[in-house]
């Protein structure tokens, strides 16, 4: 048993190099054309660590009524982290108001106004995990909704921005993977389909001998399976070289560089195998019967 998989793994690789020159251009066109979407994976994964950064420095300031005491703004406080999405909400009483004040400006409230007019405020805190876009303005309205609370300040809004586009990005790189793929699917099916087609006189001289059709399709899945492995691995080192480039680009304007995971090369490989034995199966079922 084994020695007969040995051989019709064999015999798979011998088909691909004799189709070799259409093989060739078979796993060049997989390689160029899934490497535009590796490099769209690895800008959208930096991109995305880019957004939970800024979501990890995401924070806006609640403040209070001037007339609350401090332990009347706890209360408030408590309230505040029971909102969903919210992370932390630490309170700043109107003590460290004064000192906060006092360190920014160089004078002690006290020996201005000799009273503290500030009021007691908190800091909100949100949750950067999640891959969908984080709203907050529904945050913000239930906030101010809230009894003795007078202002909300944050700063929030180019981050909203950010994810809008990040969004539409990732729905872009997404159509053109199905798109790609499913044209991998048709490149890797085509070119089975012109093996089996070269080497149909073989083909009817092992059904006369008694060949079944999986003795027969399996060499051609073996084909396709490699044709994927290889047009994986050139769209990985394409992309590489579009990561390497990317950065050399960005070193001219801004300290900040593409970041290149393995985890890219494992899911393309994956990805392109997969619909490798896709187009295989479909070459093979409907050419071979």
């Amino acid at each position: 048993m084994i020695d007969k998989i040995l051989y019709l793994i064999a015999e798979g690789f011998r088909s691909l190099w004799r189709a070799r020159l259409t093989a060739v251009a078979s796993i060049t066109a997989i390689g160029v054309s899934m490497s535009f979407v590796g490099f769209g994976v690895v800008i959208g994964q930096n991109f995305s660590d880019l957004i939970e950064f800024a979501r990890s420095q995401y924070r806006f300031e609640v403040f209070f009524s001037p007339l609350m005491s401090d332990s009347e703004a706890e209360l408030i406080v408590k309230n505040i982290r029971k909102i969903e999405r919210v992370k932390s909400a630490r309170l700043i009483t109107k003590l460290e108001a004064s000192e906060i004040f006092e360190s920014e400006f160089g004078e002690n409230i006290y020996d201005l106004l000799q009273e503290n007019p500030l009021p007691a405020s908190c800091v909100v805190k949100l949750e950067e995990e999640g891959e969908e876009r984080l709203r907050v303005e529904p945050i913000i309205r239930r906030i101010r909704s809230m009894q003795d609370v007078t202002d909300v300040r944050y700063q929030g809004r180019i981050i909203s921005l950010v994810e809008r586009y990040y969004q539409g990005f990732f729905s872009l790189v997404t159509a053109l993977a199905v798109v790609v793929l499913l044209g991998t699917v048709l490149l890797i099916s085509n070119t089975i389909r012109l093996t089996i087609y070269s080497r149909r006189d073989l083909i009817r001289i092992l059904k006369l001998v008694g060949a079944t059709n999986r003795f027969i399709r399996f060499p051609f899945l073996v084909e396709g399976v490699i044709e994927g492995i290889l047009g994986a691995l050139l769209a990985c080192v394409v992309t590489y070289g579009f990561v390497r480039g990317g950065n050399y680009f960005l070193s001219l304007f801004i300290s900040y560089r593409l970041i290149w995971d393995m985890k890219v090369v494992a899911i393309l490989v994956v990805v392109v195998v997969f619909f490798a034995i896709a187009g295989s199966m479909r070459s093979v079922r409907k050419f071979l019967v």
